[in-house]
């Protein structure tokens, strides 16, 4: 009775006309939002209360560090704070916003420095958009099950979608490179063009949590080209930072990523964690101070999902494009879940596993079968949706609902996954 309901009820709301125009009243009221805070802001703050741009103070002081101290000083959190104070002087005193990223991506951020904050940062949403856009529509170019006429409405739909449009963009955060190069890879290795899909994938090494999952997926599927033009882009882009910022700037990177893996492990972290959406911030949050509890908690979740994702990265066969699509989409999905901290801002790659997905089902689909299932559309329906409420929802009670979407969805494109295995398996 209620399965019935809910069918109903996705398939007389979940239609284009309503979907385009949530997506554009989403977008709408957005961009009001952006326009009257980018017109109020003054020292930094805008008429709502928070800083324009948020994250992106940290970009841009680092940015001044490079060029008005020392480059090896990038990752000097006491200087950061020292400049952060200068820059926001209404700030709260304890606020700490550090650059955290690798040297190598430093250097757009030298250029936008010498910029007034503001256009600085209306500079820096105008390439993560474009970014973006780009990233989406080379993904998009490679889909060939999805119908054509979907294409506006899927693009409203990922713009309109939170992590990216108010995390990402609102936020200041970087989201928008990493998807733009895991979309130049998928699409490259689509092109046969292996080489070029591992120099993309390098460089996500801007934030080494985006490779978390994708090296070993990348070993075990032996994609041996792809990870010659990695390791080749690595070792150019370790050579930039060399050149950039020095051994010392180098030796700070490295002493701040390990403080942060530290940090990410501990209960009295200081992190946000009701921000991060992987599994081992869910149980920080749920568990709190529960030590033992919370390791076991996390150890179970990790030991319960890797051996799926290595099972379907060894049973992936590299002549079959479906399985190949779900590889890359249950490596992306996972990451996001498997990991030590992922913002929420960071699922924005989602919605190329969304993409990857979808393409599949179309493809799969008969000809008596004209849609997608009613259980996948309630799946992206949470998608969708809940990023809205998961922080709030995940401060007043320690749960954070979007984990569990993800590890919903993650499952659901397993399962997709072995059906296509069982299907080219002789019976």
């Amino acid at each position: 009775m209620l399965a019935s309901w809910c069918r109903n009820f996705l398939e007389h709301r979940l239609r284009r006309p309503y979907v385009q125009f949530i997506c554009l009243l989403v977008l709408a009221v957005y961009l009001v939002v952006f326009v009257v805070s980018f017109a109020t802001s003054a020292k930094g703050r805008t008429i709502f209360g928070p800083y324009l741009g948020a994250d992106f103070g940290a970009f841009y002081i680092a940015g001044k560090i490079f060029n008005t101290h020392s480059p090896d000083q990038i990752y000097d959190a006491r200087l950061e704070h020292q400049l952060y104070q200068e820059q926001f002087p209404d700030a709260p005193p304890d606020t700490q916003l550090p650059y955290v990223n690798a040297p190598f991506f430093i250097l757009p951020f030298t250029l936008l420095s010498r910029l007034p904050y503001s256009w600085a940062y209306l500079f820096w949403v105008a390439l993560s958009f474009a970014l973006y856009v780009a990233g989406f529509t080379l993904i998009w170019r490679t889909l060939d099950g999805i119908p054509g006429d979907a294409w506006f409405v899927s693009t409203l739909l990922a713009l309109s979608f939170m992590p990216f449009l108010v995390e990402c963009l609102a936020g200041g955060q970087t989201s928008a490179i990493g998807f733009f190069c895991l979309a130049v890879a998928i699409s490259s290795e689509r092109r046969r063009r292996q080489i070029i899909s591992g120099l993309a994938l390098s460089l996500c090494a801007y934030k080494p949590t985006l490779l978390l999952l994708i090296l070993p997926m990348l070993v075990i599927t032996r994609r041996y080209a792809t990870l010659l033009g990695f390791v080749a882009g690595c070792g150019l882009l370790a050579l930039i930072s060399l050149l950039a910022v020095g051994w010392r700037g180098c030796a700070g990177f490295i002493n701040t990523l390990l403080y942060f893996t530290n940090a990410s492990t501990s209960a009295a972290s200081g992190l946000r964690s009701w921000k991060y959406v992987d599994v081992n911030s869910f149980f920080r949050l749920l568990l709190g101070h529960h030590s033992y509890l919370r390791w076991t908690m996390t150890a179970a979740a990790f030991l319960f999902g890797l051996p799926f994702l290595l099972r379907i990265w060894w049973q992936g066969d590299r002549e079959k494009r479906d399985e190949q699509s779900l590889v890359w989409a249950l490596t992306i999905t996972g990451l996001l879940v498997l990991n030590l901290y992922v913002g929420i801002y960071d699922s924005t790659l989602v919605v190329l596993s969304v993409l990857l997905t979808t393409d599949v089902f179309y493809r799969q689909a008969d000809n008596n079968q004209s849609s997608l299932p009613a259980s996948y559309k309630f799946i992206l329906l949470l998608l969708y949706l809940v990023p809205w409420i998961t922080q709030p929802v995940a401060r007043l009670t320690g749960l954070q609902l979007f984990t569990l979407v993800l590890a919903l969805f993650g499952s659901y494109q397993i399962i997709q996954f072995q059906r296509l295995v069982r299907g080219r398996t002789p019976a």
